[in-house]
């Protein structure tokens, strides 16, 4: 627990970073630098998944098997060949970077992204071997070397992405400034690699000694450790590598697409500027509320996997419905808020010299649209977590596979369509998210059979949400004509998260054993305890 909590803890700070490092990068090198970074990145998350995915989990796994019975000999042994396979698949996969940088910039129509992909080509060999490290120590049980370096790696890449990122743009090549960030990503993937194995030679003569003692039994492996490492590892990546691949996949679709029609009638942006727009500006707003529902989906896994343990169907529906309520409390007020405040919230943001009105109103409306896929996606997530729970881990992988393929088909013909052009790519993603989670919910219907309350469940969110947003859209209307859009957009977010926590509970859509499941809770239980709402 101790563990699940370090990396769980670690994981949303990550998480964190990553949605902040976007907004200030976004305003150093602008609309087109963003394309050039967005072509490289998605590419680089691709292969990081596909070819270290899953071996971490492997290794540790297989590592810990070995530990429990004593055999320290065995265990270093897994440790020492993923070693060397992973040595072998960072090697590879940064040639296959270099190697394809060219082309891929220009099938992707902009090829100054060449250099960008070569700035974040070694960083792949660096996290293979990071992988390595992490998945042995979280074999020994040992989670904070993994927590500390992903914090670590997070926050290198935040200072010195934009450091070299401001230091390299210039107005004639904004594409510069993108290979600056990509190469902070590689500096810091080389940080957090020099900590981890700094951390690993401190325990170099324990591990020494504990190999040098007497098992209490030899583990005896009914497969070779290479088999082993793929058998466990191999679903993991196939799961964990969809959406990267997607994302990788509208770099081509969206340049490609929009550079043989006119739809200048309908949006002035060029293609590039237009992916710039939505992957670099758009996409980090619509992932922050997902940070919520990541934590609410860690509490979901332990809990139903505990209920399911003790056979106990009642706790099971009683917690699966309490999953799909505190999603839908998180998913609707963001993506009501979004919707309503899409462009202020873009112009508070991004209010650079760099990206331009027009860019900004684009934004403004490809945030309205994917507003929608923001409920889907936090629901997605905690509807992904009960499935977990309840141990139908390959249900979530399939359903969002089914989306992945409608989103592609969609963003293939709608962008063509030249009065929608980008906007038919953020409607792909937003039918990707619903169809995922319409399939995960029948899927969690069927299989946990939750005990969800029409009232509390599904009425009292809905008219919270609504009440907040009718305040949210009228304090706007009235602050934003005699006051500028930050003052506007930042006390009207702070009065509708107020107006919505009160009406949380007044319309009883929150209740004592909600708390349970969310971070702080015992706090709120005291809190209104001693203020007489609850009783003790």
């Amino acid at each position: 627990v101790k563990g699940a909590a370090i990396l769980g803890i670690a994981g949303l700070v990550v998480k964190i970073i990553g949605a902040i490092f976007r907004i200030p990068l976004s305003n150093i090198i602008g609309t087109e630098g963003m394309a050039s970074y967005q072509v490289a990145y998605p590419i680089y998350a691709a292969l990081v998944v596909i070819s270290t995915a899953g071996l971490p989990t492997a290794i540790s796994r297989m590592v810990s098997e070995r530990v429990s019975v004593g055999d320290h000999r065995s265990a270093h042994k897994v440790f020492q060949k993923a070693f060397k396979i992973l040595l072998l698949i960072g090697i590879l996969s940064t040639a296959v970077m270099l190697a394809v940088a060219e082309p891929v910039a220009n099938a992707a129509k902009i090829p100054e992204a060449r250099l960008s992909l070569i700035m974040i080509a070694p960083s792949l060999l660096f996290v293979s071997l990071l992988s390595a490290y992490r998945g042995y120590f979280q074999g020994l049980q040992l989670m904070l070397p993994t927590a500390l370096t992903q914090i670590v790696e997070q926050l290198i890449k935040l200072a010195a992405g934009l450091y070299f990122a401001s230091l390299w743009w210039t107005p004639e090549a904004p594409h510069m400034g993108a290979a600056g960030a990509l190469l902070g990503v590689s500096l810091s993937e080389v940080v957090a690699l020099v900590l981890i194995i700094v951390m690993y030679n401190r325990k170099k003569r324990e591990i020494k000694e504990k190999r040098r003692m007497l098992p209490n039994a030899q583990f005896k492996a009914r497969r070779s450790i290479l088999a082993d490492l793929l058998i466990i590892a191999l679903p993991i990546a196939l799961g964990g590598c969809i959406m990267p691949l997607v994302g990788a996949a509208d770099t081509f679709i969206i340049t490609n697409q929009m550079s043989g029609i006119d739809y200048s009638a309908y949006n002035p942006l060029s293609p590039k500027a237009n992916y710039g727009v939505l992957t670099g500006l758009v996409n980090p707003l619509v992932n922050m509320p997902a940070v919520l529902s990541l934590a609410l989906c860690m509490s979901l896994v332990p809990a139903l996997s505990e209920a399911r343990a003790l056979k106990n169907q009642t706790m099971v529906s009683s917690r699966s419905a309490m999953g799909f309520k505190l999603g839908l409390l998180v998913g609707l007020p963001c993506a009501a808020g979004m919707y309503l405040l899409a462009e202020p919230i873009i112009r508070l943001l991004y209010a650079s010299e760099k990206i331009t009105p027009a860019e900004l109103a684009v934004g403004g409306e490809l945030l309205r649209i994917l507003a929608i896929g923001v409920l889907f996606l936090t629901l997605l997530q905690t509807l992904t977590g009960i499935l977990q729970g309840a141990g139908h881990q390959f249900v979530p992988l399939v359903n969002l596979s089914v989306g992945a393929a409608v989103k592609v088909v969609l963003s293939l013909v709608l962008i063509r369509i030249p009065s929608l052009n980008i906007n038919g790519a953020a409607i792909g993603t937003a039918a990707c998210y619903g169809i995922a989670a319409v399939l995960n919910m029948i899927a969690v219907v069927r299989l946990t059979k939750p005990d969800i309350r029409f009232l509390s469940g599904f009425v009292a969110p809905i008219i919270s949400t609504a009440a907040m947003g009718a305040a949210a859209y009228f304090l706007f209307q009235r602050l934003s004509a005699s006051h500028g859009n930050t003052l506007s957009v930042l006390v009207t977010i702070l009065a509708a998260v107020l107006v919505y926590a009160v009406l949380l509970f007044l319309t009883g859509a929150l209740k004592r054993v909600d708390m349970e499941y969310i971070p702080g809770g015992g706090r709120i239980t005291r809190l209104m305890t001693r203020l007489g709402l609850w009783r003790p």
